[in-house]
């Protein structure tokens, strides 16, 4: 629902409206009454006074989204919030999840070298389940239930002392783009906080940092020889699983064409329409976070207590909640993400 939406059928002006969503303007029970009855959110939630959950904007600022308007960012952020607040209220009734994640300020190749090592993957071999390991890292990763144009994730050291790390992803990406956008926020997390460089700067580290992660330099070298054509570029897509458009740009990075050939090979992916998706790439199974289900499941069941969820966040209604969890019944990969206890009463 809008603001103009909301407005309309509450009686209440949106300029009001947008100033209570900015804490510019405290309403009156009243106002506060007409909104809980059109959002479906408990009275009591929108009364309450606790503030919300600390979450900075964190990598919202390296991204040039020049498609994505303000409005966007700002649904994407709060809905990112409200489901780390549900995080919150489960994570204090669960033994502490060690935070593995390393933080260094070692040059983008370095510091993928060394996210490889901590994660678990030797130096050559193709990352399997990247999403398993960077959550056994100690990483809460968000499946946001948005799909916006322009905007595929955002990332964030979160919590009042800035200790938990978060990416969000949008829903709605195929092929191998959620792979390629949870390495760069996991550039972000490990490099970028605070940001001690420009925001292009930052952008670029990102890109190289994916690129030795997802496919180091020394595998390349190995594996790729002359002539590079795409006919020879294709097997090692679903082998490292990343775009030909990711193959091309890190042969590309570490010299192996000239500017002319990678204008040439890209010229190529655009005449095929491979641009925005590559052949396969509606047949490529995403991988899906497990940690934040998993946490629902101990706390709440399986399948959840809604209601009683609803009472913990102080009346979130049930629709919007079950839309933010999205849970699946327990699945055998379960046991390959964290075991959690609940704590001694």
């Amino acid at each position: 629902m809008t603001q103009t939406e909301l407005a309309q059928r509450s009686g209440v002006r949106q300029s009001a409206i947008t100033q209570i969503e900015s804490n510019i303007y405290v309403p009156s029970d009243s106002v506060l009454e007409a909104i809980a009855i059109q959002t479906g959110f408990d009275f009591g939630f929108l009364k309450q006074d606790r503030p919300p959950a600390e979450f900075p904007i964190g990598s919202f600022l390296y991204r040039t989204q020049a498609k994505v308007s303000g409005k966007e960012r700002a649904k994407a952020h709060r809905v990112a919030q409200l489901m780390f607040e549900i995080a919150s209220i489960m994570r204090s009734r669960l033994k502490d999840i060690p935070v593995l994640l390393p933080r260094t300020n070692e040059p983008a190749e370095v510091a993928a070298q060394i996210a490889r090592a901590s994660l678990g993957f030797s130096p050559e071999s193709p990352i399997a389940n990247l999403m398993g390991a960077v959550e056994r890292a100690g990483v809460l990763i968000l499946k946001l239930p948005l799909s916006i144009d322009g905007l595929d994730g955002f990332s964030s050291w979160v919590g009042l002392n800035h200790d938990i790390p978060v990416i969000c992803l949008m829903s709605g990406k195929r092929g191998y783009r959620q792979r390629f956008t949870l390495s760069e926020e996991l550039c972000h997390l490990i490099k970028h906080n605070p940001l001690r460089c420009t925001v292009a700067e930052a952008d670029e580290e990102a890109r190289r940092f994916v690129g030795e992660l997802l496919l180091p330099e020394d595998v390349v070298r190995e594996e790729i020889s002359h002539p590079i054509t795409l006919s020879s570029l294709w097997p090692h897509r679903s082998r490292h699983q990343v775009s030909v458009q990711f193959l091309i740009r890190r042969v590309f990075d570490l010299e192996m064409i000239t500017a002319n050939q990678y204008k040439y090979l890209m010229m190529q992916v655009s005449s095929r329409g491979w641009r925005r998706e590559e052949p396969g790439d509606a047949a490529i199974v995403q991988e899906d976070p497990k940690l934040f289900s998993k946490m629902v499941n101990v706390v709440y069941g399986n399948p959840p207590d809604l209601q009683q969820m609803k009472r913990d966040t102080g009346g979130v209604p049930v629709p919007m909640l079950r839309t933010l969890l999205d849970v699946s019944p327990t699945d055998p990969d379960d046991r390959k993400v964290l075991s959690f206890e609940k704590k001694a009463s």
